[in-house]
């Protein structure tokens, strides 16, 4: 009987392209299935969740929020954080999610996290169609500028940065299967490290130490979110300092993800 690897090295080679479309309509098909709405379950999640979140820190005293727009401000931060933190945590599953395939199929490893990552990536593009609706409900809360064009390079920074965490967290969880808990914990504790439902200035005025307040713009979530905001919002191009914590450390985690699925990859067929 052949083992995983001696099957694999006789099983006919398909081209990435073709597993990557493949794999990339097949998740993104199996999310919907036998829901009756479907897609549009997709829509209603950020919608649902800015609407409670927007009542309570617009109209609750205990809570209320003296950020602009916030029904903009929020929902900006809502469909980033869910097009990260799922792309994330369905990805660092995927090979074992795609044992079938990975076994009897040869092809270059990487493409079944990406293809993971960019089928939630679909969901995020649909899912922004609702921050551009909210121009008609709140059209000041948009300025048409210059900035505007830095969107989309913006946005690819945080492709860049989800697949160099997936690179890594998908491989690593084949051979360590708490990896997926652990990346689960670290999401949930990151989320409130990010400006998602509160304005930076909350963390800039705090009484805490200079160094921390930079390492917290350092973080790269922080750093999109707050260019994003600055380009779309305020119509203002991003800081020196934002720049730097979008670039260095996504950059820093291409090269660590990268680095370490190609230490591990050969594993994966052992292990999945």
């Amino acid at each position: 009987e052949q083992s995983p690897r001696e099957a694999n090295v006789t099983a006919p080679r398909t081209t990435g392209w073709h597993v990557l479309t493949v794999l990339l309509r097949n998740e993104f098909r199996a999310r919907y299935r036998s829901q009756a709405l479907g897609i549009l379950w997709s829509l209603l999640n950020p919608l649902v969740q800015t609407a409670i979140l927007s009542f309570i820190f617009s109209h609750v005293s205990a809570f209320k929020s003296a950020i602009p727009n916030y029904p903009v401000y929020l929902l900006i931060g809502v469909v980033v954080w869910q097009w990260f933190a799922t792309a994330i945590n369905t990805a660092t599953q995927s090979f074992i999610s795609q044992a079938d395939i990975v076994k009897r199929t040869v092809f270059s490893r990487q493409i079944v996290p990406l293809a993971t990552a960019m089928s939630y990536g679909i969901n995020f593009a649909m899912e922004s169609l609702l921050v551009l609706a909210l121009v008609i409900f709140w059209p000041h809360a948009f300025k048409l500028t210059p900035a505007l064009l830095l969107v989309p390079l913006i946005l690819a920074i945080l492709a860049a940065l989800i697949v160099g965490v997936v690179l890594a967290t998908s491989v690593l969880n084949v051979i360590y299967r708490d990896v997926a808990f652990l990346v689960s914990t670290a999401l949930t504790l990151l989320y409130w490290l990010v400006p998602i439902i509160y304005p930076v200035s909350f963390v800039n005025d705090a009484a805490v130490p200079h160094i921390y307040v930079t390492l917290y713009h350092l973080n790269p979530v922080t750093a999109i979110l707050v260019a994003l905001r600055e380009c779309l919002m305020d119509g203002r191009l991003p800081s020196a300092l934002t720049w730097a914590g979008m670039l260095g450390p996504t950059a820093l985690m291409l090269a660590i993800g990268w680095a370490v699925f190609r230490h591990y990859e050969r594993m994966v067929l052992d292990y999945v």
